[in-house]
C-alpha cells in the first residue's frame, strides 16, 4: 500500500513539474496566474499613435528580458492620454517591477500583436492623482467624486503600493 502511495505522489509531482516547465518555457506566455516565458504572437510593423483601442482588453501581457530567461505576466493596464500605462500593485506586480527597474525594455502583447516598448516609471503626484479615478472605473467599476489626494495610512495598515509605468516608443529619448 505504501509503495502505491509513493508512486502516486511521485506521479503527481512529475505532472506538476512537467506543467511548470510547459508554462515557463513552451506556452508562449503566462497561463492564468502563473508567469510564463517568451511571448508568442506577430510583431507589429508600426506603433499606434493612440492606444485607446487596447482598453477593450481586460489585461495585457508584458514580457521582460531583464533576467537570464524571458519573464511574462498578465497585468492591469490603462490607455490614458493616448499611451499605455501598466498598473502594478505590490501584491502581484513586484516581480515585474524589479525587472523593469533593471531593464525598462519590454514586449507588450495586445490580442496577438507584439509591440516593443520602454517602461518609464510615473512618479509625478499630479499625474498619478489624475489617473486614479479612471483607473478605478476601468479596473474596479468604482466612481469617485471630488479631489483625489494622498491620505495618511491608519496605524497597523498593511501597505500596498501601486506602481504605474508609461510605455513609450523604445526609440524615444527618456
Amino acid at each position: 500500500m505504501r509503495r502505491i502511495l509513493a508512486w502516486g505522489i511521485a506521479g503527481l509531482l512529475g505532472v506538476a513539474v512537467a506543467a511548470g516547465v510547459w508554462v515557463r518555457f513552451l506556452a508562449g506566455g503566462p497561463v492564468g496566474p502563473f508567469p510564463g516565458g517568451a511571448l508568442s504572437g506577430r510583431a507589429a510593423e508600426t506603433l499606434p499613435d493612440d492606444w485607446s483601442f487596447a482598453n477593450q482588453e481586460d489585461y495585457v501581457t508584458v514580457e521582460s528580458r531583464a533576467g537570464r530567461l524571458p519573464y511574462s505576466q498578465g497585468v492591469w493596464f490603462m490607455a490614458y492620454e493616448g499611451r499605455v500605462h501598466l498598473l502594478l500593485p505590490s501584491f502581484f506586480g513586484d516581480g515585474l517591477k524589479s525587472r523593469l527597474d533593471l531593464d525598462p525594455r519590454v514586449r507588450l502583447r495586445v490580442g496577438d500583436v507584439l509591440y516593443e516598448q520602454r517602461a518609464v516609471l510615473v512618479d509625478d503626484p499630479e499625474i498619478l492623482a489624475a489617473m486614479v479615478a479612471p483607473f478605478l472605473v476601468r479596473q474596479m467599476a468604482i466612481e469617485i467624486g471630488g479631489a483625489v489626494r494622498a491620505a495618511p495610512r491608519p496605524p497597523g495598515d498593511v501597505p500596498v503600493e501601486l506602481w504605474i509605468y508609461r510605455l513609450d516608443d523604445p526609440g524615444e529619448a527618456g
